[in-house]
């Protein structure tokens, strides 16, 4: 399977033995990749610029998590006590740290030098690999592996090429298969996992969460954002385990359902996942988590996740948690969720709501983490050629709010009530004037993230409409339900300290705008070299679904009506003919087109002398109408 997200393909001929093969090569970072010089493969397949943004920032995280790795291995403890996704740290005299500070720095040695391997599962041309191998200090094995026979003889090629043989081994095997086969004993696990497939990652996330070792990072990405925003709510659930909501919310949400997933999976093990970053970005999601294994743990998943109530009305949301956690000392209880937290009828607008999840409702990102990896790109900007892009999402992801799940679309809110849209700033100045905490998402640009409940939200809203009154629509719209209601806040627009966030004070480049025409996906990789270009195929299926022709000619057998009024300039432009008083038109001097005219101006000659004759019908009328009166009188 070959994800063509990273411009990949199976080639029509094998490349195994091939002599007359012609390579083609281009770089990125710090890695040269050839490709075969295919019509098809070159032009639509091997190398999309879109995903460049994706590549940079797994290489710089890698980079940050192997780093850190050798920290958070010393902070290591038995297996049973993890608290809050950290170890606790065990209770030693200061005479046995004394005795046994020798020991504690040889094994700290021996961790320090443990082997770091990576698995790629779906590597198609090893870019990613041979990008790891050449930019990530610290990584001994590297398996780069495809299912197709082609892809796996570009791997050895492209290994070859970038002199990276020592670290990167290539593999021809099912991505799952190899999974299940490092699952036991634990030294076979891996300490990376990289899974990027073509769509959704479903299929093969119960292998990932076993092949990684304890407290392995897992990177997974997936492309099927039609199904994990709510166009597909059934799929998405025979995928994930979840119901995706069509809301405006949808590309947070399908984060937070892709976790719950990964979460579900890990539990099955006694395993859970802690999240280090969470990105949702042009056509796709990228997450980033940490898998641990602690049985005391899993009790506590039904509690980070929830049930997602979405009025269809309004846009309002309220959340249900799964399940409850009651810790009080060495008491720890783990009850079912109590419920329901909404009534049958939204109390802002009256309408029902429809219900998604579960989703993770725990923090996506750890700040920490997501600093440090900011500062380095920062300092190594020339390393990465997406690095402004970089920095100013992972500056939002640190601005936003990590207790606040999904968000409020500003647009939305207004369209509800027909009304203009305050300014990012004045609504979070609001919001901030009310004690309330307010965030942007890196998810949305017209969006806030805030603590405040549904109800202080709209209310600010009528505040709003208050300042700028607008004309009630029909009496049953959510809009003019909502502002039938009186505020129960006083809500002020002026300008708060800190409604301004810092990404936008220094203009960091945070939603980039698409620099290119046909900027996204490709096409899933096809067998053949006859393959039709995705922007000619594109280009041809465009209005295929016209009913007729029109023969654009065949307007110039009618006048221009324009024309008549004096209001056409198009001259020989306009489709439709222009009469002249010598009864030929303009463009076309054709009998036919001459006749035509004839028979137009015929016609109105023949109205006129209608009217005429109605008009001295009416006179004699008039006429005979006066005699009779005159005679009467008489």
């Amino acid at each position: 399977m070959l994800n063509m997200g990273e411009d990949k393909t199976n080639s029509s001929t094998s490349l195994e033995g091939s002599n007359t093969t012609k390579f083609s090569s281009f770089c990125e970072g710090k890695a040269e990749i050839l490709c075969p010089c295919s019509k098809s493969q070159v032009k639509e397949v091997f190398y999309n610029p879109v995903q460049e943004f994706n590549r940079d920032l797994s290489s710089a995280t890698l980079k940050v998590y192997v780093d850190k790795l050798d920290q958070w291995k010393r902070k290591r403890c038995p297996w049973d006590a993890k608290v809050e996704g950290k170890c606790r740290e065990p209770e030693v005299t200061a005479d046995e740290q004394k005795v046994d500070k020798e020991k504690t720095e040889n094994v700290q040695d021996t961790r320090t030098k443990a082997e770091v391997s990576l698995f790629e599962g779906l590597s198609a041309t090893g870019l990613r690999s041979v990008r790891y191998a050449l930019e990530v200090p610290g990584i001994q094995h590297i398996v780069a592996n495809d299912i197709s026979k082609d892809a796996y003889h570009l791997i050895q090629k492209n290994i070859n090429h970038n002199k990276v043989g020592h670290i990167v081994t290539p593999s021809h095997q099912d991505a799952s298969i190899v999974m299940y086969q490092h699952r036991y004993p634990l030294t076979k696990r891996f300490t990376i996992v990289d899974i990027d497939p073509y769509g959704s990652a479903a299929p093969f996330l119960d292998g990932a969460v076993q092949a990684v070792t304890d407290g392995g990072l897992l990177m997974v990405t997936c492309t099927d954002m039609g199904v994990l925003c709510g166009n597909h709510s059934d799929a998405c659930y025979g995928k994930y385990g979840s119901m995706s909501l069509k809301a405006k919310f949808c590309h947070e949400m399908a984060l937070r359902i892709l976790l719950s997933s990964l979460e579900s999976h890990a539990n099955r093990y006694k395993r859970y996942i802690v999240p280090l970053l969470c990105i949702s970005v042009d056509f796709y999601v990228r997450i980033f988590v940490q898998v641990f294994t602690s049985p005391s743990e899993v009790k506590r998943s039904p509690s980070k996740q929830s049930l997602v109530y979405h009025c269809v009305g309004c846009g309002s949301y309220h959340f249900q948690l799964v399940g409850r956690r009651i810790e009080e000392g060495s008491s720890k209880k783990y009850p079912p969720a109590i419920g329901p937290t909404v009534g049958m009828n939204c109390d802002q607008c009256g309408s029902k709501f429809h219900v998604g999840g579960p989703i993770w409702t725990e923090p996506m990102h750890d700040v920490d983490f997501v600093k440090s990896l900011r500062e380095m790109v920062k300092s190594n900007q020339d390393s990465y050629k997406t690095s402004q892009r970089i920095i100013g999402v992972l500056t939002m992801v640190e601005e936003e709010l990590p207790e606040a799940p999904l968000y409020y679309a500003l647009n939305h809110l207004s369209n509800i009530l027909h009304c203009n849209t305050p300014s990012i700033v004045q609504f979070r100045s609001a919001l901030l004037g009310l004690g309330y905490q307010v965030s942007g998402t890196h998810a949305c640009g017209t969006a806030i993230k805030t603590n405040a409940p549904n109800s202080v939200v709209w209310d600010i809203m009528r505040c709003w409409v208050k300042l700028y009154p607008v004309k009630r629509k029909s009496s049953e719209s959510p809009g003019t339900i909502i502002l039938d209601k009186e505020p129960e806040v006083e809500a002020s627009f002026e300008t708060q300290s800190g409604a301004n966030p810092s990404s936008s004070k220094q203009r960091l480049l945070r939603f980039q705008p698409n620099p290119e025409t046909n900027w996204g996906p490709k096409a899933r990789a096809k067998k053949g070299d006859n393959q039709e270009p995705m922007t000619d195929k594109k280009e041809r299926l465009q209005g295929k679904r016209k009913k007729t022709n029109i023969d654009e000619t065949s307007f110039k057998k009618y006048p221009c009506k324009r024309f008549k009024a004096g209001k056409c300039d198009l001259g020989e432009n306009c489709r439709y003919s222009h009469p002249q008083e010598d009864g030929f038109t303009t463009g076309d001097s054709d009998n036919t087109t001459k006749m035509d005219v004839n028979a137009e101006q015929t016609k109105d000659n023949e109205q006129v002398e209608k009217s005429k004759t109605a008009e001295d019908w009416k006179q004699k009328d008039n006429v005979k109408q006066a005699d009779i009166e005159k005679q009467l009188n008489h």
